[in-house]
């Protein structure tokens, strides 16, 4: 499935308690199945106990799994991953080793100890959330009320996402406008279009099943205590054992459309958590195509426990330029300006920038095109800067 945002998407990571609230960086399979409930509801009217209450349960309730959605050129580095923390080359800071896969070393540029990933989802430039504020309106003064200025972080309007749903119905595969996110009277509107694909297949592991969450996972010992790996009794079968996890908790909470009630805040292991399991090549095998078919751990139809199956140690996307063509200067602009673009600052924080070097291009363009007896100098900055020795 691929889903264009035509607003900003602000997906809140919790309540707001402060002036500020963050916001995820990707969609969450949770929050796609909330918008296609809400677009089904529109379509076929609430469910009211015929048959369009056995379907909907059927497609929201059943087995249908829906994977988050990541915005196109992102990448998210596994918990497994070592780097260097503090790069004193290129040696440094291309240096990287998966520990699923490799024993821990030193950083071959300068010896040091490495430091783990904390599971960061890198985005390209233009994909980069915005930070959205907004002020309340006293009704009397029709100003600004005192002290309540709020802000928080969206995706940008033209974002491209894609993502994976695991099942099988024909209205899924219907194009149409989805609202995702909060802030839906004025933003949160995205195209979603999906087309067919197989189901994945797993590769043959040997024995060594390395498993990498592409959402979060909710895992529960025997007695439904939390934990943060799978529990040998409940999600691995019998003879497959684990042999190494790299997590860290999260805490998960979402809220509930059809009760308009907060669900219950879950502690999760977070995306980019990797497992590696051991145990009989077949035994393996056919638990590492249960995993793709069916994930892992509980919730999985509100779109946990999405996994992927590693076949070799992560490496580093290769570098490219993510940043669109229209950000770009034209050829023959000026060389300072391009440098400038090329940073890839927010557009209000470089906005003044631009402009002053777009006098010092007229100024340079006026010096090459005037006579040189008629030429009087100025230094560019005292227009833009007043001097404090003098007025004005």
């Amino acid at each position: 499935m691929t889903v264009t945002a035509r607003q900003p998407l602000a997906l809140g990571v919790s309540s707001e308690v402060s002036f500020f609230t963050d916001g995820h960086r990707f969609v969450p399979g949770s929050v796609l199945r909330g918008a296609l409930a809400a677009a089904w509801i529109a379509e076929h009217g609430t469910p009211n106990g015929s048959g369009s209450t056995a379907r909907f349960r059927a497609l929201f309730d059943g087995q249908t799994r829906f994977g988050p959605l990541h915005p196109d050129g992102s990448t998210r580095i596994p918990l497994s991953v070592l780097s260097c923390k503090y790069p004193r080359d290129e040696v440094c800071a291309a240096a990287v080793v998966d520990r699923a896969f490799a024993p821990v070393v030193a950083c071959p540029g300068c010896g040091q100890r490495m430091q783990a990933s904390k599971g960061e989802l890198g985005l390209p430039a233009d994909a980069e959330p915005r930070r959205v504020v907004r002020t309340s309106i006293d009704p009397q003064t029709m100003r600004a009320k005192e002290g309540e200025l709020y802000g928080h972080d969206a995706l940008p309007a033209g974002t491209r996402l894609t993502g994976t749903v695991f099942g099988t119905d024909s209205w899924l595969a219907q194009p149409r406008t989805l609202r995702l996110g909060g802030r839906r009277s004025v933003g949160g509107a995205a195209d979603y279009h999906a087309t067919a694909a197989p189901a994945p297949a797993a590769p043959p592991t040997g024995g060594t099943l390395v498993v990498r969450l592409e959402s979060p996972a909710v895992f529960v010992d025997v007695a439904g205590r939390p934990r943060l790996d799978p529990d040998p009794d409940l999600d691995l079968p019998n003879g497959v054992r684990l042999d190494g996890a790299w997590t860290r908790p999260m805490s998960w909470s979402g809220w509930h459309a059809a009760s308009r009630l907060p669900k219950p805040a879950d502690v999760c292991a977070m995306p980019g958590s990797t497992y590696r399991l051991v145990g009989e090549p077949a035994t393996v095998d056919a638990f590492a195509q249960r995993l793709l078919d069916d994930g892992i751990g509980l919730r999985r139809a509100e779109g946990f426990g999405i996994a992927q199956i590693a076949t070799g140690p992560w490496r580093p996307p290769s570098a490219g330029d993510h940043t669109p063509a229209q950000a770009r200067p034209a050829g023959g602009a000026h060389r300072r300006l391009r440098v400038l673009l090329d940073l890839d600052l927010a557009a209000r924080e470089r906005a003044w920038l631009v402009g002053a070097l777009r006098g010092l291009q007229v100024e340079q363009h006026r010096a090459q095109t005037t006579p040189a007896a008629a030429r009087t100098w100025t230094p560019f900055w005292t227009r833009c800067w007043p001097s404090p020795r003098r007025p004005g």
